[in-house]
């Protein structure tokens, strides 16, 4: 179960932190809200294009290997205990 948990949160965190494909970010000079905290994770790219192709290949491996972590999980929980 803690796999398959894991598997879904490690997906979430890469989802939302690529510029490309999570949500957009912007800046917030109160600096609260959610979309104020993605930009700050993302990085403070004055080019979002230049931020998506520097991104996208750690973006694929954290998503491939999080559906890796997900699928391990499922497959366990649908084993049969001894």
């Amino acid at each position: 179960m803690v796999l398959a948990v894991l598997g879904l949160a490690g997906g979430l965190f890469f989802w939302l932190t690529d510029p490309r494909l999570g949500p957009e970010g912007r800046r917030d000079p109160q600096g609260e809200g959610v979309r104020h905290w993605l930009y700050r994770l993302r990085g403070s790219s004055d080019n979002p294009v230049d931020a998506a192709n520097t991104a996208w290949l750690g973006t694929t491996v954290g998503i491939v290997g999080s559906a890796a972590v997900l699928a391990t999980g499922i497959w366990l929980l649908t084993r049969k205990a001894v």
